[in-house]
C-alpha cells in the first residue's frame, strides 16, 4: 500500500495538487541548470503497477526533451528492478571514495588566483569515485548514456572513453545534445551507487568549467536509498544538487480529493445527509492522512457512521506490515513537527510505504494493532472538530436572540449572571435556563441541551457516537 498507488475512485494521482507541486519544484531545478537526485521509497518502485513510473511519466512529458536512459541489457520491462549487489565495507571514511573539492567551501584563500578568459574554458574533470563496472556483457552506464545522446558536435572522435569521455563531452562547448536532461532509474542499475557517483562527479566538473546555467549539463536521477550510503543524500545536497524526497509531498486536500471521488453520493439532497457526509468525508480524510489507496478503498466501505469506523479500518489495514518487518517498539506516539527528510531511523519504515510526513506531523499506517482503537477515536475525534465547530459557533451566536428574548431579568442582570449577547456560550444559556432566568420550550430547550451536550465532548476531547452526531445533526439543519 503506497502514498501514490491507483485508487478505487479512478482518479488520476498524478494531477493531485500536492504532486504537481512536487514536480514543479523539481523542473525548476532542472530548469536553473541544477542536476537533481529524486529519492522514492521502495515500496512505490517495487508495488504493482509501480507508483514511481506513473510520476517518471509525467516528469518526462513536462521536460519534453530528455535523453531516458535504458537499464543494462535494454529487455527490461518498464520499472523492472535489477538486484543490487550488497554495498562495499570501506575501512576509510571516505567509503573508498577521493573526496570532490568544493571551490566554494571557505579554503580559496589557499588558491592561485585564476586568470578571468571570455571563453569558456575546457572541462576539468574533478577527482571523483571510481565507477564500478556493469555485469558482465552490459555496456556500462557512461557507454548507454553516450549511445543514446547519438552524434557528437562535429562527429569528433574524443580521446577519453568511460566516464572522463562522456564528462568532457557533456563540458565542452558545442554539442547541443549536452544540454538535454539525462534521466537515470537508479534502481535498475545493477550497482545504483554508480549513477549517484556520476552526479557528483558531473556537478564537480561542471563548476570546475564554469559553465553557465543555460550551457550546464543535466542529470536527474531517480532511486531509493537501498544500496546507497546513509548520509549521501546530506552529502550530495551540499555539492549544489538539487534533493528531492517523496516525503511530505501529498498534503490534506489531495487525500481530500480522493475521497471526495471515491464516495458514493449521499442518500438524499437533504441538508442532514449532505452534512453527514462531509462529517464522513473529513473523517476519512483525518484518519488515512497521505495513504491515498486506504482513504479510497475505506470511503467505499464505511458506511460513514462512528461506531463501525475502528471495525471496518481493521478489516481493511490487518496485515498492512509486510511479514518479516518489526513493528517499531513502544508507543508510537507522534511528534509535534516531522523532519524535513526521513531520518536513518525512519527510513526503514518509509521504504516500506507505512510511514510518511503529512500535513506537518510524521503519520504512520493503521495496522489494527493493540492502540487502533484508541488512535481511530482520537482521529475520529479531531475531525468531528474541524468540520462541526464553525457550525456550532454559528448555531449557539444564534440561540443568543432566542434566550435572550425569553430572559426573566433585566437585560443587566442577565448579562452580568450569563454574559452579553452574542458572547453568550452554550453553558450559561443551559444554566439560564436550568434555573429558571430563561423561558424556553419543550423544543427549544430539547436543542439547546442537544448544542450544549455536543460542543461539551467536542470540547473534552471525545467523538460523537452515532446517537449523537445525528442529533446534532438534525438541529444544525433546521
Amino acid at each position: 500500500m503506497t502514498p501514490l498507488s491507483p485508487a478505487p475512485s479512478g482518479i488520476e494521482m498524478t494531477l493531485l495538487p500536492g504532486v504537481r507541486l512536487w514536480t514543479r519544484r523539481l523542473l525548476g531545478d532542472l530548469r536553473s541548470g541544477k542536476s537533481c537526485l529524486c529519492l522514492f521509497p521502495e515500496a512505490q518502485v517495487s508495488g504493482t503497477p509501480a507508483a514511481a513510473e506513473a510520476l517518471i511519466d509525467e516528469l518526462l512529458h513536462e521536460l519534453a526533451d530528455f535523453v531516458l536512459v535504458p537499464a543494462p541489457g535494454g529487455g527490461a520491462a518498464p520499472g523492472a528492478r535489477v538486484p543490487a549487489p550488497p554495498p562495499a565495507v570501506h575501512g576509510d571514511p571516505w567509503g573508498g571514495m577521493e573526496p570532490i573539492l568544493d571551490y566554494d567551501d571557505g579554503l580559496s584563500a589557499f588558491s592561485t588566483v585564476r586568470t578571468q578568459i571570455a571563453a569558456v574554458p575546457p572541462a576539468r574533470t574533478a577527482p571523483a569515485p571510481h565507477v564500478q563496472d556493469e555485469e558482465p556483457g552490459y555496456p556500462g552506464l557512461p557507454d548507454r548514456i553516450e549511445k543514446e545522446l547519438g552524434g557528437s558536435a562535429g562527429d569528433q572522435d574524443w580521446r577519453r572513453t568511460g566516464v572522463e569521455g562522456l564528462l568532457e563531452r557533456l563540458t565542452t562547448a558545442g554539442d547541443p545534445h549536452a544540454t538535454r536532461v539525462i534521466v537515470v532509474r537508479g534502481w535498475q542499475e545493477p550497482a545504483p551507487p554508480d549513477a549517484t557517483d556520476l552526479l557528483r562527479r558531473l556537478s564537480a566538473t561542471v563548476k570546475a568549467a564554469g559553465l553557465p546555467p543555460e550551457r550546464r549539463p543535466r542529470l536527474l536521477v531517480l532511486a531509493t536509498s537501498a544500496g546507497l550510503p546513509v548520509e549521501l543524500p546530506e552529502q550530495i545536497a551540499r555539492e549544489d544538487i538539487g534533493v528531492h524526497w517523496w516525503w511530505g509531498a501529498l498534503g490534506r486536500l489531495d487525500t481530500a480529493t480522493v475521497v471526495a471521488m471515491a464516495r458514493p453520493r449521499p442518500a438524499g439532497p437533504a441538508a442532514r445527509h449532505q452534512l453527514l457526509e462531509a462529517v464522513a468525508q473529513a473523517t476519512v480524510v483525518e484518519v488515512c492522512g497521505p495513504f491515498l489507496e486506504l482513504a479510497a478503498r475505506l470511503a467505499v466501505a464505511w458506511d460513514g457512521l462512528p461506531d463501525s469506523l475502528p471495525a471496518q479500518l481493521r478489516q481493511l489495514t490487518v496485515g498492512s506490515i509486510p511479514d518479516g518487518i518489526p513493528a517499531p517498539r513502544g508507543r508510537r506516539t507522534e511528534p509535534t513537527a516531522a523532519p524535513l527528510h526521513p531520518s536513518a531511523s525512519l527510513r526503514p519504515e518509509w521504504d516500506r510505504g507505512t510511514l510518511e510526513r503529512w500535513d506537518g506531523r510524521l503519520r504512520r499506517l493503521p495496522d489494527g494493532g493493540a492502540e487502533h482503537d484508541h488512535a481511530v477515536r482520537t482521529r475520529i475525534w479531531l475531525a468531528q472538530n474541524h468540520a462541526l465547530l464553525p457550525l456550532l459557533d454559528e448555531a449557539r451566536e444564534k440561540f443568543t436572540e432566542v434566550i435572550s428574548a425569553g430572559s426573566r431579568l433585566s437585560q443587566a442582570e442577565f448579562a452580568a449572571l450569563y454574559g452579553r449577547g452574542s458572547e453568550m456560550e452554550l453553558g450559561p444559556m443551559w444554566r439560564a435556563y436550568l434555573q429558571g432566568h430563561a423561558r424556553l420550550t419543550q423544543t427549544e430547550a430539547d436543542h439547546l441541551r442537544t448544542l450544549w451536550q455536543s460542543r461539551n465532548k467536542l470540547a473534552h476531547r471525545t467523538a460523537l457516537n452515532d446517537t449523537a452526531l445525528k442529533a446534532l445533526v438534525r438541529v444544525l439543519c433546521l
